[in-house]
């Protein structure tokens, strides 16, 4: 009976310690340190994802206000006037940014008549006007860029011209090909203009200046802006700049969120140390304890304090309760000191004297009360021995 409960007991403690090893990872991975550990890294995962989206967006913005449109046109609509030279002006919309250079293009769309080719050289003005003055009384735009270009069409001797033409016919034939020609004219090249809204053009101005007036088609200025620096880089390294700047936002994000969340933790979880006493020298009190002087009894005792010389009050119509110090007469008695001549033989006491009980006034305890009394009945009984003694005399 005994080897089957032993073997019993065996069986049950290898259960107990195969069960504690399995269930040892379940019970340390639901721990509250490893609750903690998961909340943390749950915190900040998601502080570091809201973060990264915040970066993106960040320099998103930052690359949409800082580069400008890499190029753009804008039509030109020519009024043609007999007083005046055909001219266009055409709106920028606020495209341009200050300290910026830009190179400026004019493309022409002529067909191929004979008068356009008789001009020969002709030249294009452009203007670059600033935004107009909202107190001036006139129009109040300045001119803030002004350049004048020559052009003129390709020249075709006649014969080449008709074989060129023999041999494009069905191109022309089909609406593939038109007699025409496109003109792209460089205007200006590197042009910069200060900070402010008013020194940066909002309109142009082009006037084509001829003997005889042109045949055209269309016209469109061309603004193309030259990169340089830090815009190059980030204009032409988009995926680069993006994974450099990107990621140096969010560092600065999550270096002012940690600073962030260690001084809010040490304001609102941090207990301040318990402040260190100052070393006692020895035989300085304690915070609280009177300081003794020289020469006074610190251990004085009970009966000290008590036999003090008081007056008690009591019920109306009775006198007062007093209390004499037995210690004031035991003082006197030692001052004057008997001759042995004088100490009077022994005698017995009664047994009445012994017996005699002092009420004390209830102040102190009762060792207090206690000593009192023998000190009242050893003064009677020495009253007495020097009573009978004079009497016998």
């Amino acid at each position: 009976m005994d080897d089957y409960l032993e073997e019993e007991y065996e069986y049950q403690g290898i259960l107990v310690v195969a069960r504690n090893k399995v269930l040892a990872p379940l019970r340390a991975a639901v721990s509250k340190p490893a609750l903690r550990a998961y909340a943390s890294t749950i915190l900040v995962v998601l502080t570091g994802l809201t973060l990264a989206g915040f970066a993106i967006f960040a320099y998103s913005a930052f690359y949409y206000a800082y580069i400008p449109i890499q190029g753009f046109s804008r039509p030109v609509y020519l009024q043609f006037d007999t007083a005046h030279h055909p001219y266009g002006i055409a709106p920028l919309s606020r495209s341009l940014l200050s300290n910026q250079p830009y190179d400026v293009k004019v493309v022409l769309h002529l067909p191929s008549t004979p008068t356009n080719r008789e001009v020969g050289n002709f030249m294009l003005d452009l203007q670059l006007l600033s935004p107009p003055n909202p107190g001036a009384v006139s129009d109040g735009t300045r001119v803030l860029a002004q350049e004048r270009r020559p052009a003129i069409m390709t020249y075709y001797s006649p014969v080449v011209e008709h074989v060129r033409k023999f041999f494009e016919l069905p191109l022309y034939l089909l609406g593939w090909r038109y007699e025409s020609e496109t003109l792209v004219v460089p205007i200006m090249e590197g042009v910069e203009f200060g900070k402010g809204w008013r020194n940066v053009p909002d309109t142009a101005r082009l006037e084509i200046l001829s003997d005889v007036k042109m045949q055209v088609y269309s016209v469109r200025v061309v603004i193309t802006a030259h990169f340089r620096g830090l815009r190059y880089i980030m204009y032409n390294y988009r995926v680069l700049s993006f994974l450099v700047f990107t990621t140096s936002f969010w560092a600065v994000e999550m270096t002012f969120a940690f600073l962030g969340w260690s001084i809010l933790y040490l304001y609102l979880f941090h207990q301040p140390a318990a402040p260190r006493l100052p070393k006692r020298e020895k035989g300085e009190p304690a915070d609280g304890e009177i300081k003794t002087e020289p020469g006074t009894d610190a251990g004085a005792s009970a009966d000290d304090l008590s036999d003090t010389s008081r007056q008690f009050p009591t019920y109306a119509g009775q006198p007062p309760l007093r209390y004499s110090s037995p210690r004031v007469k035991d003082e006197k008695e030692e001052e004057t000191p008997r001759a042995l001549a004088d100490i009077p033989p022994a005698v017995e006491a009664d047994d009445e004297d012994e017996d005699v009980d002092f009420v004390d006034s209830g102040l102190g305890t009762s060792m207090e009360s206690s000593a009192a009394a023998a000190r009242e009945s050893v003064r009677r009984r020495r009253s007495r021995l020097f009573g009978s003694a004079g009497r016998s005399v």
